[in-house]
């Protein structure tokens, strides 16, 4: 969408917007979740989105995975999430370079009563970090990280998962800039072309979906 569309008050943003809004009262938060959020910005971390939260944990359910993967700690909003989503009994590997947000996370956890969850944090670059995680073992893997990241990200992440494992991915479209053909910047020409190159794959079930900053999620086959 454009910023002269914004500007003319086009009546499909207005409703969008009040929609989300609506999404995000009715899905609802709780005072960790909100602290997170809140702690986030001290650090320059963009915290996952209310929505996009209550959708990660609602995935992780039905999923129940017992091996799971976070690429991007920082401080814990898809943590709590996934936790949430997680039998007890369930691994999650979490990866990220700020040591300092990932303590910080854990001091959420507890606060959240999910200390009793088997979580380990992992600190260095994630692409490093990935590689050194078995193949075909995760039933989920979930990807927060810096967008330019992504199209390096996903392929290894796919290798990590078991046949019928799910990965998601956070800021797939970007906020709407990926959908407008004006913009061609770098970073949103490489989420196309990644975008296209997973459509074109016979290994993958996919569902793109426009929420926040929009949340792909693959199903390898």
């Amino acid at each position: 969408m454009t910023d002269d569309t914004q500007r003319r008050g086009d009546p499909m943003s207005r409703d969008w917007a009040a929609s989300a809004r609506m999404a995000e009262q009715y899905n609802g938060t709780d005072v960790v979740d909100d602290a997170a959020r809140t702690i986030a910005q001290d650090y320059r971390r963009r915290p996952l989105p209310p929505t996009s939260s209550a959708t990660l944990t609602f995935l992780t359910g039905l999923l129940n995975p017992s091996a799971a993967i976070e690429v991007g700690t920082g401080t814990g909003t898809a943590t709590l999430a996934l936790l949430r989503g997680m039998p007890r009994s369930g691994i999650l590997t979490s990866i990220d370079t700020d040591a300092e947000a990932q303590a910080v996370a854990r001091e959420l956890i507890v606060h959240a009563n999910l200390a009793g969850h088997r979580v380990r944090m992992m600190t260095g670059r994630p692409d490093e970090v990935l590689s050194r995680l078995a193949q075909g073992t995760y039933d989920l893997v979930h990807i927060d990280a810096e967008a330019g990241q992504a199209p390096r990200l996903v392929p290894l992440a796919l290798e990590r998962l078991e046949p019928g494992g799910v990965l998601v991915l956070d800021q797939a479209m970007l906020g709407g800039s990926v959908a407008d053909p004006a913009v061609r910047s770098p970073q949103v020409r490489e989420i196309r072309q990644l975008l296209n190159d997973l459509q074109e794959r016979s290994d993958l079930t996919r569902l793109l979906l426009p929420i926040d900053d929009g949340m792909l999620v693959l199903r390898r086959l």
